[in-house]
């Protein structure tokens, strides 16, 4: 079977992950978003027609008008067509056109409300910052997946190696009572030594089925990030745990990581595209309490034959007009603006905090690496003098001038030592996933 890496882990992660898959809907969502807030400036198109086939004035009209709204300061181009057929009343008579009806086309431009921003803009604006927003969150599921992927990639091949300490000390036990059934054979050592022995293998083999079911809980954790080409989980066995893992020693530097974390950290990113959309939606409020001076202008030409006489209306016309509506209570946009206000603080508190919790992850990280390295030293130097220490009671015993039993306890000794090695050398790859999750990076063997 092929060996496991982290590299194939993490890819499986990447590629197959539900998790992972969901998360990255959320830019479908943002994209959906702005499709629809840029819809508002679609194009559109009105029609109407009206009779009077019963009236003592008979007439029929139709108007149709196309409109397109524009991010220019809010203006709108229009253009349309009218016709007026029939009698009219005297009161009436604009309705009338020649035979050929009225082209007209013109422009509306908001001098004040709606002029700086509208509600169009301010949603196509807040779509686009919610692209980002979509964007920063996809990161930021996709780091803390790597990072539970990562973690329980070395936890996997740490409970391997505790395995093989317990395997060994087992076979160690074993191998020992064959040698000592025969000494007690031949009655040069007493029954007890053997029933010592026997006990200790009795111990031993409790701790292998210990250990090998810390290996198989930390396969299952890991096959929730390992998948096959279906996507579906995958088992990884003992067999296809690396035996040379150790990851090149990483060099230190806080100031170095803390300015490359800040960077490159989602966080920080995603809220303050947030601070802006709650921004924009401020300024739109406010914008609202203002009067409304809306101009118009409008250019017309009534083509075809005159009817009933009515050689003026062959004449073009241009009109301007100016509509104006001031607003003697605003407290509805008055609330938005105090709501998006203090929603704009609220997430800036955040944003300070995010900024706070970057520094914490990467000092403690670094912390991490700094204290796993000093035991991971010391434990192995532990474990040098424990072997030799075990070695030496081992001849001793064959000497015939110690105990098994203190023999027993040197190889226990020299157990612990190294799985205190084991746990050392997992809290340093733990630190270092640690420092590539708070760093935004990829850790990959």
């Amino acid at each position: 079977e092929p060996l496991v890496t982290l590299s194939d882990v993490l890819a499986s992660t990447e590629r197959d992950l539900p998790q992972l898959k969901a998360a990255e809907l959320e830019t479908v969502l943002a994209d959906a978003d702005l499709l629809s807030a840029e819809g508002a400036f679609d194009l559109t198109w009105k029609t109407r027609v009206t009779g009077a086939p019963v009236d003592y004035y008979q007439s029929l009209r139709a108007d149709t008008l196309v409109e397109k709204p524009t991010s220019l300061w809010g203006l709108t181009a229009f253009a349309g067509w009218r016709a007026g057929w029939g009698d009219f009343a005297v009161y009436d008579g604009k309705l009338k056109t020649l035979e050929g009806g009225e082209f007209r086309a013109g422009l509306s431009l908001p001098l004040w409300r709606n002029g700086p921003i509208d509600r169009r803009r301010a949603s196509e604006a807040r779509a686009r910052l919610g692209q980002d927003v979509a964007s920063h969150t996809v990161h930021q599921q996709q780091l803390e997946i790597r990072r539970a992927a990562s973690l329980r990639y070395w936890a996997w091949v740490a409970a391997d190696r505790r395995r093989q300490i317990a395997q060994r000390m087992l076979t160690t036990a074993n191998q020992r009572d064959d040698g000592l059934a025969r000494r007690v054979q031949h009655g040069d050592l007493p029954e007890y030594e053997r029933l010592d022995n026997q006990r200790a293998v009795e111990q031993r083999r409790a701790q292998v089925a210990l250990a090998e079911r810390g290996l198989q809980q930390a396969a299952l954790e890991l096959s929730l990030y390992l998948r096959s080409a279906e996507g579906t989980p995958l088992r990884p066995s003992a067999e296809q745990v690396p035996q040379t893992t150790d990851l090149p020693g990483i060099q230190l530097s806080l100031e170095d990581d803390l300015r490359i974390a800040f960077s490159q950290r989602p966080e920080t990113a995603r809220l303050q595209a947030l601070v802006e959309q709650a921004r924009i939606e401020a300024e739109y409020a406010e914008n609202q309490r203002a009067p409304a001076f809306d101009l118009t202008m409008q250019a017309a030409q009534d083509v075809g034959r005159p009817i009933d006489a009515r050689p003026d209306l062959t004449r073009p016309t241009f009109e301007v007009a100016l509509a104006i509506d001031v607003p003697l209570q605003t407290r509805v946009m008055k609330g938005r603006v105090q709501s998006a206000t203090a929603l704009a603080q609220r997430t800036s508190l955040q944003l300070q905090f995010a900024k706070e919790r970057i520094e914490t992850d990467v000092r403690d990280a670094h912390s991490a690496i700094e204290a796993a390295r000093k035991r991971l030293q010391a434990t192995q130097d532990e474990l040098v003098v424990a072997r030799k220490l075990e070695n030496g009671e081992r001849i001793r015993f064959d000497q015939g001038e110690s105990h098994l039993l203190i023999v027993n306890l040197r190889e226990q000794q020299t157990m612990e030592a190294e799985l205190r090695v084991v746990d050392a050398w997992f809290d340093e790859r733990r630190g270092e996933v640690e420092r590539a999750f708070a760093m935004a990076e990829d850790l990959q063997n």
